[in-house]
């Protein structure tokens, strides 16, 4: 009797024992280790860059599409707006070089992250190709701005006092408008250089 009481002990208590290291294993299965969790961390993070990339292609596909209309932006206060866009664009662009920067300094080779920062490298390029868009309309826009500009003051200064003060003073703010545009198309292509340098260097660190 005490050896059949000894035995079911037994069997209980190697019973429990099993349950609880199945239990522990169970729960060691839904913890991550530290690397897991620093991956998704990076995840996260780098489709929050890309999310911001992608708003700013569009942004600049908005731009190109104004710039390059038919019409084209028609006085000095749509000129204006474009520039107003560009400079929220250049200013973005810089944000994300500089979470580039800071992903630099803490992403491991080896994470099998390539794929994100490869992608991000892509758009950077994609952007940058647009931005040399922006730049090559608006040129265009300077050079037609000052034609119509020297073709309009004639015509003003014929017109008399009257007709001139008027037009010139448009004229006058149109092209000042262009020169504000072609300055904000500069530090766009500064802000576009930028951002295709870290995530070039971004991806190189991943590998």
């Amino acid at each position: 009797m005490k050896i059949k009481f000894a035995l079911s002990a037994g069997l209980i208590l190697l019973s429990g024992l099993g349950l609880a290291f199945a239990g522990a294993a169970e729960k060691a299965a839904f913890v991550q280790s530290p690397a897991v969790v620093q991956k998704d961390a990076k995840v996260k993070e780098f489709k929050d860059i890309l999310f911001k990339l992608v708003r700013q292609d569009e942004y600049l596909d908005e731009a190109i599409e104004t710039l390059d209309s038919s019409g084209g932006p028609v006085d000095a206060q749509d000129i204006s707006a474009i520039g107003f866009s560009l400079k929220s664009i250049a200013r973005n662009l810089n944000h994300v070089s500089t979470l580039n920067k800071t992903e630099f300094t803490t992403i491991q080779p080896g994470s099998n992250l390539s794929t994100y920062t490869n992608t991000i490298l892509s758009y950077s390029r994609k952007v940058s190709r647009k931005v040399g868009q922006v730049n090559v309309l608006v040129a265009q826009l300077a050079k037609k701005n000052k034609m119509a500009s020297m073709r309009d003051a004639v015509s003003s200064r014929k017109a008399g006092k009257k007709g001139r003060g008027k037009k010139l003073t448009q004229l006058l703010e149109e092209q000042k408008a262009v020169e504000k545009l072609s300055a904000d198309v500069k530090n766009l292509q500064a802000a576009s250089r930028s951002l295709s340098a870290t995530s070039k260097w971004l991806y190189i660190a991943s590998k």
